[in-house]
């Protein structure tokens, strides 16, 4: 049962399952663990820098990411020795909220970007000019907030910067349109435009990950490895597209056309942990949106991911995440 439909997960339910649709599977899988990643994204600045230059920003919760329009720029990123050189159409993307500065050249003192811009009460993308007088570089910045980011089985797997280079100064051709758009809209003055950025940021997000993925090895282990795994993806697809049914073992290795002990061997080889564990905590995943994004009543919730009684599903959410439903729900509405 889809809980979650939105821009990033309309699709239809799949009537049967081929080892052959291994790319869509994880796609299918990747979409709902992203969903469940409750993303919001907007744009803080577009930047006009000339040189020399050196923007700081510090390290948060939120994750960041840039996008070169014109000229260049170097990014130094906390934790790391060497500096990446950035060209027009590069995008880069800081999943984990790391410290970073960008400068026109390494070496430069720092401003903090909190100097330059106004106070965090506007919520709007400022158009900020700072720099020496010399050679110009405008970029596009802007952050990604996540609801359930404790625990995520996405986020933990990703590395410290995704880097996707432009080609002869120009996005590459399936980012283009989407950084095209971004960049008219954060000119523009329109009614609604913050709805479009926000939701052109999350396709931003999806398509950097898809690309990030696909350069994944494809004997790699881990979650990425079982997406990537036509059997065991299947099977995943099949808790994910159905958390309220009452899997078994025996049934989920029905969905990777295998037999029940070498299918959960290999399951629980690649995601680290069994079946029906990976399916209690997915089910914690999708309870928790439906408790911060829908009126439901904890009994319903309980019952929309496969508990028939609500102290039941008490109990497996607060073993989980430490706090009961409703606490939970509270915590997350005073937030």
């Amino acid at each position: 049962m889809r809980q979650t439909p939105d821009l990033l997960s309309s699709r239809p339910a799949r009537q049967g399952k081929r080892t052959s649709e291994v790319h869509e599977l994880a796609m299918d899988v990747l979409t709902d663990v992203l969903d469940s990643l409750g993303l919001h994204g907007r744009l803080f600045c577009r930047s006009v820098l000339s040189a020399p230059w050196c923007l700081a920003l510090p390290a948060g919760e939120h994750a960041h990411f840039h996008v070169i329009e014109r000229g260049g720029a170097w990014l130094h990123l906390d934790g790391h020795k060497a500096p990446l050189a950035l060209g027009a159409g590069d995008l880069v993307v800081l999943p984990h909220g790391r410290g970073h500065r960008l400068s026109d050249s390494p070496g430069r003192p720092p401003t903090p970007i909190a100097q330059l811009l106004p106070g965090k009460g506007s919520g709007r993308c400022t158009l900020l000019r700072h720099g020496g007088g010399g050679a110009e570089t405008s970029m596009i910045c802007g952050s990604f907030a996540f609801r359930q980011r404790q625990g995520h089985p996405l986020l933990s797997l990703l590395p410290p910067m995704i880097h996707v280079g432009g080609e002869a100064g120009h996005a590459p051709e399936w980012l283009d349109a989407t950084l095209r758009v971004l960049a008219a809209e954060s000119r523009s003055t329109s009614p609604g435009r913050e709805t479009i950025v926000a939701r052109l940021i999350d396709v931003l997000f999806v398509q950097v990950l898809r690309v990030w993925l696909a350069d994944q090895p494809s004997d790699g282990s881990g979650w990425l490895g079982a997406l990537k795994d036509p059997r065991i993806s299947a099977a995943l697809a099949a808790m994910h597209e159905q958390p309220e049914h009452p899997w078994t073992v025996s049934e989920l290795a029905s969905q990777a056309r295998w037999s029940r002990s070498p299918f959960a061997a290999r399951f629980t080889a690649l995601v680290g942990e069994p079946p029906l564990a990976y399916l209690t905590r997915w089910r914690m995943q999708v309870a928790a949106g439906l408790l911060l994004r829908e009126t439901l009543s904890i009994g319903e919730v309980a019952s929309r991911v496969g508990y028939e009684s609500e102290p039941a599903f008490n109990k497996a959410f607060k073993r989980a995440t430490g706090i009961t439903p409703g606490a939970f729900r509270r915590q997350k509405s005073a937030a």
